[in-house]
């Protein structure tokens, strides 16, 4: 005869293993969810990789009008994904820092228009773009191993 502790004890010794796979499942559930974040962000890249074709640098000795919206947009491009934390950003870093720089460079020092924009360079630069510059710019410098003696 089943009496009712043994009942009550069985009972909760489901109720505790119920607790337990319910934390384990949990865990995965969250496990997966980062690891899609991840992939999501990284799908980005191939957008980013076909606005940045063919953008190396830009003459402004002579000023070709496609070329500059060409380079503006991929700038544009990759700040909004730098900015909105929409691919990651040590990939945005290290695959664009370089021609972003550059190219962001010689455009906020160039004040004659252009023509076909009818902007000056330094015109050109949205907010939005001088955001993520300074941003990835620190994102350099904190790359810079430091030691202290």
């Amino acid at each position: 005869m089943i009496t009712s502790d043994l009942i009550a004890s069985i009972s909760a010794g489901i109720a505790l293993i119920s607790v337990i796979v319910s934390i384990i499942s949990i865990f995965i559930a969250g496990k997966a969810s980062s690891l899609n974040k991840k992939m999501f962000k990284r799908q980005g890249v191939i957008d980013l990789h076909m606005a940045w074709h063919g953008v190396n640098d830009i003459d402004l000795k002579n000023p070709i009008c496609p070329d500059i919206i060409k380079a503006v947009n991929a700038l544009d491009l990759t700040a909004s994904l730098w900015n909105h934390d929409i691919v990651e950003k040590i990939i945005l870093y290290q695959s664009y820092w370089s021609p972003y720089k550059n190219i962001y460079e010689k455009l906020n020092s160039y004040s004659d228009v252009i023509i076909g924009i009818n902007k000056k360079g330094n015109d050109i630069i949205t907010k939005e773009i001088s955001r993520a510059f300074e941003d990835m710019k620190k994102f350099d410098l904190e790359s810079v191993r430091q030691t202290s003696l």
